[in-house]
């Protein structure tokens, strides 16, 4: 694991880590080679920026100009910060901010520069750039119209593009425009590296989304979110989330703007502190409801389509997935925002209620890119013939790979075994064995029930009963534990209690 510093101006040092640096190494290799058009594959979390900022370094070395082009008003001034964090002076192009052309690095939104340039002629227009070198920022949008009329204007300039999902909303390769694919790392080998955190996973049963037309190689929104946006399925993401993730700093990703605000609706309803988000949101209300996560005042984001991308957020510890998809694009920007890694996590959890890791795999399996413009952008990696795939043990229910489960310890007989779900209870997908609770979070929450007891004054053997619940063994060693005030998480737990018993009394009368 190693670090390059390289000088910058102002006497700024640059840091790039070992892979960062291979990125621009292995693009140069392409440039020398007349591969002018460059899509470089970095995994969210990976450091993009850093890696475009090196490159905008290297070309204003050598008396060149850049222009970075991105669709979202708040990538630009990200992108603006981390280059001045690098001593890169940047101009900015974009609606209702002061525009500064004497700088040889020029960040624009792509909406703003493209309208100013086709206002005149572009070889004597003011605004047009005459860059030598150019870079996009989220370039599986770099087909879209708009990008292609501005980079016409370029068409014998080099150009990089950066993504983590180097594919269309219809999943097929961008080779029509690009030439060339960098790719030397992936979320895995990150992950390994202590540079993104590890998922872990669970799955629900998988919603029926047979008669759910498909549209460009995803499942089309408006009936999606009316299979989605029922009272039972809404009701199964509040249980499963106070019960695998209460406490979690978490941000879920909904199919449609009434799915996203019944959901939300849902938490408030049961006291958690949530917060919907959608394209009509304003910049500030964005700001301060981040604020609010960030400063823990709110547990839970809802939004639809608006953190995909660009969204710079290392606390995000727990992602739900409310909205099903076909397209790797979108599962793995989705995903991938829980994967930076924060002082105070050291995983984070992703809870699926569409399929998409059954359909899709672990957001850290390896995947094979391509250009080809005509089949899928992405394949994965034949798995090695020792590799089993998740199982379910029939002891506890949870979902892993491996002989021995890693929660119980029961050794698994049967692997043919398909994963179930029962009664709509999310399952543990493991990717590698962990280890469970502690001696002194099981003491912890130990204390805690015995405190609500108290209070309660309920039987003595009220907290035994709670603990085995919790846990699924009888206590054994902390009778002498001191009772505990209970926390948030403990409080969500207890919710997802009574959910869960005011389901069971609704079947029980259905039956009736």
């Amino acid at each position: 694991m190693r670090i390059h510093v390289l000088p910058c101006q102002g006497g700024v040092l640059v840091t790039l880590r070992d892979y960062q640096m291979e990125y621009v190494n292995l693009t140069r290799v392409q440039v020398a080679k007349g591969r002018k058009r460059n899509l470089l594959v970095l995994p969210t979390g990976g450091g993009k920026t850093i890696v475009m900022a090196e490159m905008a370094r290297r070309a204003v070395e050598k008396g060149g100009r850049v222009l970075c082009l991105m669709h979202r008003r708040q990538l630009v001034d990200q992108m603006v910060e981390r280059f001045k964090d690098h001593g890169l002076d940047c101009g900015v192009i974009m609606a209702g901010v002061e525009t500064n052309l004497s700088s040889p690095i020029q960040i624009a939104t792509i909406q703003t520069y493209g309208r100013r340039i086709k206002l005149d002629d572009a070889g004597i227009q003011l605004f047009f750039v005459a860059a030598t070198l150019i870079l996009i920022d989220e370039a599986h949008r770099s087909l879209s119209n708009i990008f292609q009329k501005v980079l016409k204007y370029y068409a014998d300039k080099t150009v990089i593009g950066v993504t983590a999902t180097p594919c269309l909303s219809s999943g097929l390769g961008m080779g029509q425009y690009y030439d060339s694919l960098v790719a030397p790392v992936g979320v895995r080998e990150l992950v390994r590296q202590g540079y993104l955190v590890p998922a872990r996973y669970f799955a629900p049963t998988k919603p029926d989304l047979k008669e759910i037309p498909i549209v460009q190689g995803d499942f089309e929104t408006k009936a999606l979110g009316k299979v989605m946006n029922t009272s039972a399925l809404i009701g199964d993401v509040l249980e499963n989330w106070l019960r695998i993730a209460s406490g979690l700093q978490t941000i879920v990703f909904a199919v449609n703007v009434s799915h996203s605000k019944a959901l939300c609706l849902e938490f408030q309803r049961n006291r958690v502190q949530a917060e919907h988000l959608d394209a009509h949101s304003s910049d500030d209300e964005r700001d301060q409801v981040l604020q609010a996560l960030f400063n823990k005042k709110i547990q839970v984001v809802f939004n639809v389509a608006l953190y995909t991308e660009g969204l710079d957020y290392p606390g995000a510890e727990c992602i739900v997935l409310a909205r099903p998809t076909k397209s790797m694009g979108l599962y793995r920007q989705m995903a991938g925002r829980g994967l930076r890694t924060h002082p105070r996590k050291c995983e984070c959890i992703i809870i699926d209620h569409g399929g998409c890791i059954d359909r899709l795999g672990f957001i850290d399996d390896p995947v094979v890119w391509t250009l080809d413009g005509k089949e899928l952008a992405w394949s994965k990696t034949p798995p090695r013939k020792k590799e089993t795939s998740p199982i379910t043990c029939e002891m506890c229910w949870a979902v892993f790979k491996g002989r021995r489960c890693p929660n119980c310890g029961y050794e698994i007989k049967d692997y043919g075994r398909r994963i179930e779900a029962i009664d709509a209870q999310l399952q543990e997908i493991r990717s590698a064995k962990k280890a469970g609770p502690s001696w002194e979070e099981k003491a912890r929450w130990w204390g805690m029930f015995e405190y609500h007891r108290r209070i309660k004054d309920y039987v003595p053997g009220w907290t035994a009963h709670k603990y085995r619940e919790k846990f699924g063994e009888w206590p054994e060693s902390h009778n002498n534990v001191a009772p505990i005030e209970p926390d948030l998480e403990f409080k969500n737990w207890m919710k997802y209690l009574v959910i869960k018993w005011r389901k069971g009394q609704h079947r029980v009368r259905e039956v009736a």
